[in-house]
């Protein structure tokens, strides 16, 4: 049901003003780009007993339309609306973008905030809401700007520019996330030369590399006569497509600079580590997709719908704004995971009516080259984590498990997905088992139409946003952060670090440094109350509440510094 509200009425809660009758009315949407409807309206009078309706009269600047997407019922405001002699023709855009002119940000300025803080700060006293996922720290500063501008505006202040993110309009919320949509299990097979209207394909083969020859800082090599690494695909192409990459990022100990590994650089030892390094920098560029096609694909499921070939794009309906689809070479035999960038929904017949696939990335990203500028260095110099490199893993787990339930008939028995849908239910959320692994949920994608899987399992390893245990052994921890715990081990034993204070407390003494200071506190009587350092050969120096000795290996020569006083062999000078 199609519903108009009359500019005064904003109770979108109940019916609106009048129940329209269009003959078309489409929602098309890109990613971080606009969103509208079209609609189209008879111009017709409907007699009802002796009373006369004209639907057609509601539909003015100002008015808002309640239409069915995807996630459900969606406010679109009409900008613009054209009359002609048998037909109206409205243009509406969500009604969150009602916040270019009634969200205005005086003064706002969230500083080293993670993408949710920001939002709440930007969105603060006003009936427009922010939904973010992001964890990097940014900040920025909003000073009379709109609250749209602000979020996706040129800018290079611009929430998306700082934070990153894209962009899905649900009414009065937005959902500003690391990647929106999701991994359905999703296949098409491409490459057959359709030629039926509705659907066209591009394949891409400019930027493929199936063989990479690298070079580190300084320009060191692989030894021998065949200084490469080849793709697993090299041989689905039928030449091979070769490019020199230089990973600035990995250098010999001897031409590395001060400060090179804290600031994310690799450095290696020796010239054989380095070229390890570089072996295992190509294979993450294949692994990333830099051997396969970029793929563009558009298909009008109704231009297609008396074709042939419909009943093969048919599942395309079910996709949504961001959604992955794993497309499929038929001869080449090459899957390229493509997203769902472009789309349109029908409203009247509630279904996706066309989509175009291809690659996005936004701004966020332009400034990175290569996968592998990153790749080593999972901390940023603010501290922040760079989520690609975990994101990585969790998307690789989700694609398989995904998959393993429409890759093939046969093996739909081979997964079981337990759900329970309803929100107010104590066991709300959802598993799947399979052969692959399992993942679970305990909240859907902002779109609602899938669950956002956050925990995964699989034969390779585990992922997840949280990990409680007991004991964890002979582990590797990259980027964490360690709060309201004791780690125990033969390197830290009894310390806790809380901010920039380390302490360690054990036996009466309390040892506690903070601010480049070191301070000893002893509570138990008969404690020793003393630093002493001890170099090689036994010279030691002691620090104590009495003052400061010195003495070599042989407990001679002692020089002993008292308040007011110094002694040297026990003469006092």
């Amino acid at each position: 049901m199609i519903q108009i509200y009359s500019a005064g009425n904003t109770d979108y809660e109940k019916n609106g003003d009048m129940i329209l009758m269009p003959t078309e009315c489409h929602i098309k949407a890109k990613m971080n780009d606009a969103w509208y409807m079209e609609l189209e309206h008879p111009v017709i009078t409907e007699k009802i007993g002796e009373a006369q309706l004209n639907r057609w009269k509601y539909i003015e600047e100002g008015a808002v339309i309640k239409a069915p997407f995807y996630n459900g019922e969606q406010l679109y405001r009409i900008k613009k609306k054209v009359k002609r002699d048998n037909m109206v023709e409205a243009t509406a855009e969500p009604i969150f973008m009602d916040a270019l002119g009634d969200c205005f940000l005086i003064d706002v300025r969230p500083t080293n905030k993670d993408g949710q803080e920001a939002l709440d700060l930007m969105t603060a006293n006003s009936k427009y809401k922010g939904v973010s996922d992001i964890s990097g720290l940014s900040t920025a500063y909003y000073q009379t700007i709109n609250l749209i501008e602000a979020i996706n505006g040129d800018n290079e202040n611009s929430f998306v520019n700082r934070w990153g993110g894209e962009i899905f309009f649900d009414n009065y919320t937005v959902h500003v996330n690391k990647q929106i949509g999701s991994d359905k299990g999703v296949q098409i097979l491409y490459g057959k030369n359709i030629k039926a209207d509705g659907f066209s394909e591009e394949i891409d083969n400019y930027n493929v590399v199936t063989r990479i020859i690298p070079k580190s800082y300084n320009g060191h090599m692989l030894e021998g006569e065949s200084p490469w690494v080849d793709s697993s695909l090299i041989n689905h192409y039928p030449v091979i497509h070769t490019k020199v990459i230089q990973y600035e990022n990995v250098k010999l100990k001897e031409d590395a600079n001060e400060g090179d590994e804290e600031n994310g650089l690799t450095v290696c030892d020796s010239l054989a580590v380095l070229r390890q390094e570089l072996v295992k920098k190509c294979n993450a560029e294949f692994a990333a997709g830099i051997d396969k096609p970029a793929v563009t694909i558009e298909a009008d499921m109704e231009l297609l719908e008396n074709t042939v070939e419909y009943e093969e794009y048919k599942i395309l309906e079910t996709v949504g704004l961001g959604d992955t689809v794993h497309c499929k070479h038929r001869k080449l035999g090459i899957q390229t995971d493509a997203r769902v960038i472009e789309m349109v929904y029908d409203c009247l017949k509630q279904r996706t009516e066309s989509v175009v696939l291809g690659d996005f990335e936004y701004n966020y990203f332009q400034d990175v080259s290569s996968i592998f500028n990153r790749v080593d260095s999972a901390i940023r110099q603010d501290g922040s984590l760079i989520a690609q490199q975990i994101q990585g893993i969790v998307d690789g787990m989700k694609a398989s498990l995904r998959v393993q339930k429409t890759i093939a008939k046969k093996q739909d028995v081979r997964a079981i997905l337990f759900e329970d849908l309803n929100p107010a239910s104590s066991t709300y959320g959802a598993m799947c088992l399979g052969t692959l692994g399992f993942q679970i949920a305990n909240s859907r994608t902002a779109d609602g139409t899938d669950w956002d899987w956050r925990t995964f399992g699989t034969a390779k390893g585990f992922s997840a946003d949280l990990i409680t245990a007991g004991t964890l052994a002979a582990i590797r921890i990259l980027g964490a952060t360690i709060t309201g715990g004791t780690i125990t081990g033969t390197t830290i034993n009894g310390v806790t670090i809380n901010g920039s204070t380390i302490i360690s407390e054990a036996n009466g003494t309390k040892i506690i440094i903070t601010g480049g200071k070191i301070k000893i506190e002893v509570t138990q009587a008969g404690q020793a109350n003393a630093i002493e350092l001890t170099y090689p050969g036994g010279n030691t120096i002691t620090l104590s509440s009495a003052g400061l000795s010195m003495r070599d290996n042989g407990g001679s020569n002692k020089t002993l510094i008292y308040p007011g006083r110094i002694t040297i062999n026990g003469r006092a000078l």
